[in-house]
């Protein structure tokens, strides 16, 4: 099964899911809802790729990405809240440097992209202002969260892409490459979330909350060379409940 086919039986089995615990829902103490937005991820250790005579160890800079996903809340007290967030997530790293490959000089312009379906489990303390009501309509509030809890990450796919240029033989020269280094990077990675958020409403409510997210394992999966990437990044999801 495709990546991209893989993303769509995800998002559409969820959504099922999504509406079927939705008409059962307590308003007040269970929450269902959608989540995406941007993420900015890299590595805290350079990446190596290794293939025949090639050996490049690169140091990573921040590199964008997306996640999309779901949420279901349960409400645990008047300020504490239990979340669980089953979502299509993609990390990795920017490389823009210099190598030598066979004595010539060469510049990549590249980049790793992982792609991961990930499941935080989360606890949220959160501000209480006190409900009211007019004319028999309960007022929407704006309440501030801080988010904290644990992530487990499992790998679908791992590319490492981009463009080198040089001018090997007095000649400038420019490739695009792409190779799949999905057998580098472990199939699970796991970490700490950290994260701070606004929401309005009152039966539905809207969100933004921003997180920074550390793995707490060394993802590479290579045998025959060194390679500790450790992923890390920050997010911003825009989200809705209902």
């Amino acid at each position: 099964m495709s990546k991209f086919r893989f993303i769509t039986v995800f998002i559409f089995t969820n959504l099922l899911l999504l509406f079927s615990v939705s008409f059962n829902a307590n308003g007040q103490d269970l929450g269902i809802g959608i989540k995406g937005g941007p993420n900015f991820t890299s590595h805290l250790n350079n990446f190596r790729f290794v293939s025949g005579d090639i050996d490049l160890e690169l140091s990573p800079k921040m590199k964008s990405g997306f996640n999309l996903g779901l949420i279901y809340r349960q409400r645990l007290s008047n300020n504490f809240r239990l979340q669980l967030e089953p979502s299509v997530f993609t990390m990795g790293a920017r490389y823009e440097e210099g190598f030598t490959l066979r004595g010539f000089d060469f510049q990549t312009e590249s980049e790793t992209e992982l792609l991961y379906i990930q499941l935080p489990l989360l606890i949220q303390l959160t501000t209480s202002p006190p409900e009211r009501v007019v004319y028999g309509r309960q007022y929407t509030n704006t309440t501030y969260h801080l988010t904290g809890g644990v992530y487990g990450n499992y790998l679908l796919d791992a590319q490492f892409s981009g463009t080198n240029t040089g001018a090997p033989v007095g000649i400038n020269f420019s490739g695009n490459f792409s190779n799949n280094v999905k057998e580098q990077y472990l199939d699970f990675d796991a970490g700490f979330m950290l994260g701070v958020g606004i929401e309005n409403g009152s039966t539905s409510r809207m969100g933004l909350e921003a997180r920074l997210m550390l793995s707490v394992i060394d993802s590479g999966n290579a045998s025959n060379f060194s390679f500790k990437p450790q992923n890390m990044g920050a997010t911003i999801s825009l989200y809705f409940l209902l």
